[in-house]
């Protein structure tokens, strides 16, 4: 899962309202003068570079940046050069962060190049990892755009969430290179920023789904980034999934946060909570009955969606989304102490058991933290995708019930001071910052995006233009 200590820690790079203004000022470096365009450059594969040499540039300094920034170097024997880019390059002076193992062994990292500006990292880049937090994948993309040559480069995400493949195609094309991790490859955090961090637990196996790359292409170029070898096992083993459903129905951030940051502060009034209100410092552990009915709701719900989708596509990665429970079961079973319900799943589950609660605390105590990654990600970039496909289902004649999505979204828009849900439907003011399935898109879309081929729209613009005919008849 991505439920780890990655997804509720926040970022270096961002996550929470001082580390927006950092993406800001990533951003800021990036209008400058734009690479040649992808027909300037063309493709390019030495590029002034050795013979089988690959360079990677992570996008982000967060908990799992630090941890492929000390993994690649060693899991590749160098073949691999490491690049970074972040708003806070000076903390990387030393260039040989380390990641710790389980066992306490180590494995030490070597960094090429640190910068924060995306013209000296992305134009020479083979492929570009994102390791940022779901809600800012937007605005990176679009201010990584004008450097970044789909035909050369391969761009992905290290946790993909929502309609994350249609962001990309939109932002870069039809012939983009991408790739999405359903989940982060480790339960991570760092250390010290700039030189240390830690794997708690590898897993097993991730999937991943791709546009225009190849399943050879993830076995040789991304699966070796991320595996951890020392500890006597080969893992995570990347295994390419089917299609985008996995990732866009996966039971995990998207129903987990909302229902539990729902709970802990529904008798919130507006006001801070004094210390006798105030929530629980642990996001996961204990969790009470009241979350767990709703995010058993929330799953329900989610499953019903998934079902209908399956109905109307017949997509074969729907196969891969199982119920919440079976999938903690699976994945963190003997790591969790009291499975008869499911909020005593969460609560119990020792890989869940060190995320804390995002809070703001004043002097006359704590509120929401409505800026934090918990509420943005899943809210935006999780429970508004599913309701757009359930709208967009439902314009086809197939209902599926939403009505506690609908009403945490309803919630949680409120305390982040958005309007994604008007009267109930997502006609709201802020839908544009999301990406959501449009009326005009086929449903087909939420599984896999059209091939490059089906979208050269051109080249057929040019033939019909040579059919011998007189004018305008």
């Amino acid at each position: 899962s991505s439920h780890n200590v990655c997804s509720s820690s926040v970022f270096s790079l961002v996550g929470g309202a001082c580390s927006m203004n950092r993406v800001k000022r990533i951003a800021a470096h990036v209008q400058l003068q734009p690479a040649a365009s992808s027909r300037d450059l063309g493709p390019s594969p030495t590029n002034g570079k050795p013979a089988g040499e690959t360079i990677v540039t992570l996008v982000a300094a967060g908990n799992s940046g630090h941890v492929c920034a000390a993994l690649i170097d060693g899991n590749t024997k160098g073949r691999v050069k490491v690049q970074l880019l972040t708003s806070r390059p000076e903390q990387w002076q030393n260039k040989r962060p380390f990641v710790r193992f389980p066992d306490g062994q180590t494995q030490e990292g070597l960094i090429h190049r640190v910068s924060s500006d995306p013209a000296e990292l992305i134009p020479q880049s083979d492929i570009v990892l994102w390791t940022g937090p779901v809600n800012s994948t937007k605005e990176v993309f679009e201010h990584l755009r004008p450097y970044l040559d789909p035909r050369r480069t391969a761009i992905g995400t290290i946790f993909a969430q929502g309609l994350i493949h249609l962001l990309a195609q939109r932002t870069f094309g039809p012939h983009i290179r991408f790739f999405a991790l359903r989940n982060i490859p480790w339960l991570c955090r760092v250390v010290k920023v700039g030189s240390e961090s830690e794997i708690v637990g590898a897993k097993s196996s991730i999937g991943v789904m791709t546009v225009n790359l190849t399943e050879e292409w993830v076995k040789r170029e991304l699966e070796p980034l991320f595996v951890v070898q020392k500890t006597g096992k080969y893992e995570p083993v990347i295994e390419l999934l089917p299609d985008f459903c996995p990732i866009v129905f996966n039971p995990a951030n998207q129903i987990i946060h909302p229902a539990r940051y729902w709970a802990l502060f529904r008798n919130w009034k507006g006001q801070p909570l004094s210390e006798s209100e105030e929530p629980t410092e642990w996001l996961y552990r204990g969790m009470d009955e009241v979350a767990g009915q709703v995010l058993a709701v929330l799953d329900e719900e989610l499953q019903a969606l998934k079902t209908a989708y399956f109905a109307a596509t017949g997509a074969e990665g729907c196969h891969h989304v199982i119920p919440l429970a079976d999938r903690l079961l699976d994945q963190y079973g003997d790591q969790i102490e009291d499975k008869s319900t499911l909020a005593k799943m969460v609560g119990t589950n020792k890989a869940y058991s060190m995320a804390k609660t995002p809070v703001v605390r004043t002097r006359q105590g704590v509120m929401p933290a409505a800026t934090h990654r918990v509420v943005t990600d899943d809210i935006g970039w999780g429970l508004c995708a599913l309701v757009s496909i359930a709208e967009k289902l439902e314009t086809a004649g197939i209902n599926t019930p939403t009505t506690m999505m609908r009403m945490l979204i309803e919630w949680h828009q409120k305390l982040m001071g958005k309007e994604y849900l008007y009267n109930g439907r997502l006609r709201g003011r802020d839908c544009s910052e999301l990406v959501l399935l449009r009326p005009q898109d086929d449903i087909g879309l939420v599984a896999k995006p059209p091939t490059a081929e089906s979208s050269d729209w051109i080249s057929t613009a040019d033939e019909q233009a040579m059919e011998p005919r007189y004018g305008n008849p």
